[in-house]
């Protein structure tokens, strides 16, 4: 049997809750924004789009390593990038330096130990990839610090803040806005001394900089389309608003990438965002 140490997270619903097996017969890539109660869905919204799409579960429950590779591999991420992920996810978590860890676990994983299904593979659920002191972190461009309110869900006054960050290309003269790396590295840094001074227990470090900013490269490198003309800033209303892949915007899946690509964003927006320089 499933093994299910966590209370369900219910999903962000905006429609009436269909049958499992209706559920079942919406096809694989249909976006479908379930209500079920027990539907499970975290912080992550590119993961959450994956389960609303069908490419993990609609649930997001029970999902296992070679679905969620597959689903990766739909939206076009770097082999290596998505073999790095899953193997990271799907190990037992523990907490760092806790005496009793199992054998192979780690701080960054989301699986409770013995956490299989039915068939004896590791399955983890959505709502664990928000677990605590894991890859889950604080100043997040839309969701709340854990000592502060929900962490897991969006705010949306923090993401109608963030949607003021995109802005028009004059040298490309296009009316339509998009978000770029040097913009959302120095908005990251803003949100940073504004959440030092209102959470005092305010968690962020190296570890947790270093994933925010692999987040927004992610964003970049998956759903960009170059460095200098940014994400279109409807693709972000689709992720980040409905938790939607952006088919209709226009975006499709790029043919081939690099883990270097996503690295150079990354140390790119660590370096502007850093909030520890002295000036």
């Amino acid at each position: 049997m499933t093994t299910q140490r966590r209370n369900p997270q219910p999903g962000t619903a905006t429609s009436p809750s269909p049958s499992p097996r209706s559920l079942s017969l919406f096809p694989r890539g249909e976006y479908h924004r379930g209500s079920s109660t027990t539907d499970s869905r975290g912080p992550c919204p590119i993961m959450n789009s994956l389960a609303n799409h069908g490419y993990i579960a609609r649930s997001g429950r029970n999902i296992t390593k070679p679905e969620l590779l597959s689903a990766l591999a739909e939206i076009g991420l770097a082999y290596t990038a998505r073999i790095a992920l899953c193997n990271i996810a799907f190990k037992v978590h523990a907490d760092e330096g806790d005496p009793n860890a199992p054998p192979g676990s780690s701080r960054l994983g989301f699986r409770d130990p013995g956490q299989v299904n039915d068939q004896g593979e590791d399955v983890l659920d959505l709502e664990q990839v928000g677990r605590a002191k894991a890859m889950e972190h604080d100043v997040s461009l839309t969701r709340q610090d854990r000592e502060l309110g929900d962490p897991m869900r969006l705010d949306r006054g923090m993401y109608e803040r963030l949607l003021t960050v995109a802005s028009a290309n004059r040298k490309e003269k296009k009316e339509k806005k998009s978000f770029y790396l040097w913009s959302l590295a120095l908005y990251r840094r803003a949100l940073h001394a504004e959440h030092s001074k209102s959470n005092k227990q305010l968690t962020f470090g190296i570890p947790q900089h270093t994933a925010a900013c692999l987040e927004v490269s992610a964003m970049q490198a998956v759903f960009g389309k170059g460095v200098f003309s940014g994400v279109p800033a409807e693709y972000y209303e689709a992720v980040l608003g409905e938790e939607r892949l952006p088919y209709r915007e226009g975006w499709t899946p790029r043919r081939f990438m690099l883990l270097v690509e996503i690295l150079t964003f990354a140390i790119f927006v660590a370096v502007l965002a850093w909030p520890f320089w002295p000036f």
